[in-house]
């Protein structure tokens, strides 16, 4: 099993990675797109780019800093869309109750959003050759297998204060980023300590992988049925799938409203513990008094703290949602909700990605409607909609969702004993079971501005 940290070379290289650099790199990827492509048809890396960068790493040789720059740039968002993609095939397969092959493909998603996050801060991951781009738009390189370096970077941005910067801008709650919503919490709150435990968390099965490889093996490549193993019931199933995607319910205010929401609660909660103790040890009141205070920097309206304050006390929706709760488990392969709690983390760490690639895109003014070329040919090949028919608001898309949600909860009150069987389920409910497997439609409305 490795357990290797960064050496100290590698992570004085990550230090210099510079987000602005990325972010100026877009106004150059942005001409590209005008021509409905991501990248200049003379651009070294966009094909066969394992192999060039191998050979200019060989000594005496160096990258082309420009090229190489912008296909770091445009990465991000298209790692975001990938890892998206993966994690609809991870959710299609639960719905087999293929939990083998729904954890594959949920440790792959998990892998692209870290790849994703981390090329919108200026990193990228390539097989062992890979580079930062520093403040003077140059890479520079540091070496490290695909799997092991994006968890051992992942690690290491999580502790910098550039990290919980970009979560405390980039969640909303109310169309007010958590920030904001932290900075009125009483004197001392800080995002930072939160915000690392929960970049950890949501990329435990990186590091599960990546430090032993016999474990990401049994996961990928062993056969699936020499031992019987226990499995979730249709109730089960059914529900994790409409948990998860009522969590990435788009808004006018924000693409992920309903899950922030939790998040923000998780977040004052982890600071005030993280200061006084477990509120369950007799500090109920205490919390309730510095959210109180909170809240009446936030909100004028009083009846719109009590809401809040009832939210975020527990009083009201005390439950997190299971995506939430099954991403803080830890199981073993043989558990029934391993493959869940898999889910549930690259789902996070999406969410996480989704932000920065949103940011980065925002920075250079890129619109969806620049990138049009890019995502109706996607939603045209998944089945979205028909040649020529792409919606004007990709938020809209949330309609046909709701709709296999409300089918799916239906169907689970209506459907008793002996007929709530997984033949039944996906015999009536097959297209609704397909249409939630299609989480590349969340990667959409999340990068709309």
């Amino acid at each position: 099993m490795k357990k290797e940290k960064l050496g100290s070379g590698a992570k004085s290289t990550l230090r210099k990675a510079s987000r602005k650099a990325v972010e100026d790199s877009v106004l150059v990827v942005k001409r590209h797109l005008q021509q409905a492509r991501w990248l200049g048809t003379n651009n070294r890396y966009q094909e066969d780019t394992i192999a060039r960068l191998k050979v200019d790493s060989r000594h005496g040789r160096a990258p082309s800093h420009g090229p190489l720059r912008q296909y770091i740039t445009a990465s991000a968002p298209l790692h975001c869309a990938d890892g998206w993609m993966l994690l609809g095939r991870a959710v299609d397969c639960h719905a087999r109750r293929d939990q083998d092959s729904a954890r594959h493909f949920a440790y792959y998603a998990e892998l692209r959003a870290a790849m994703s996050l981390l090329a919108a801060e200026g990193i990228g991951v390539f097989s062992g050759n890979n580079f930062v781009v520093d403040k003077q738009q140059k890479c520079q390189r540091f070496g490290g297998g695909t799997h092991w370096v994006t968890w051992r970077a992942l690690e290491y941005w999580a502790e910098l204060k550039r990290a919980s910067d970009l979560l405390g801008t980039s969640f909303r709650i109310s169309g007010i980023a958590l920030q904001d919503w932290v900075d009125q919490f009483p004197a001392g709150s800080s995002l930072r300590p939160v915000g690392s435990t929960w970049l950890n968390m949501w990329g435990l099965d990186l590091r599960i992988f990546s430090e032993d490889e016999e474990a990401r093996n049994e996961a990928s490549y062993r056969p699936t049925t020499l031992r019987q193993r226990p499995t979730l019931d249709v109730s089960q199933c059914l529900d994790f799938m409409c948990s998860l995607w009522s969590l990435c319910e788009p808004s006018a205010l924000s693409p992920f409203g309903t899950l922030d929401r939790q998040l923000l609660r998780l977040a004052v909660e982890g600071i005030f513990e993280g200061k006084n103790g477990p509120i369950s040890g007799g500090k109920q009141a205490h919390f309730a008094s510095d959210v109180s205070k909170m809240l009446s920097l936030v909100f004028a309206d009083p009846l719109t703290q009590q809401e809040w304050l009832n939210f975020l006390t527990r009083a009201t929706e005390p439950n997190d949602s299971i995506v939430l709760r099954e991403a803080r488990g830890k199981d073993s392969i043989a558990s029934p909700n391993q493959h869940l709690q898999m889910i549930s983390r690259a789902a996070l760490l999406l969410r996480t990605a989704t932000a920065a690639s949103a940011r980065l895109l925002a920075k250079g003014d890129v619109s969806m409607e620049d990138v049009r070329f890019w995502w109706s040919a996607m939603g045209e090949d998944r089945g979205f909609w028909e040649d020529g028919n792409s919606p004007a608001y990709l938020g809209d898309m949330w309609a046909d969702v709701e709709m296999a949600i409300q089918g799916m909860q239906a169907w689970s009150a209506q459907t008793e004993g002996a007929d709530r069987t997984f033949l039944r389920w996906r015999k009536d409910r097959s297209y609704e079971i397909a249409l939630l497997g299609g989480c590349e439609r969340i990667a959409l409305w999340g990068l709309e501005p």
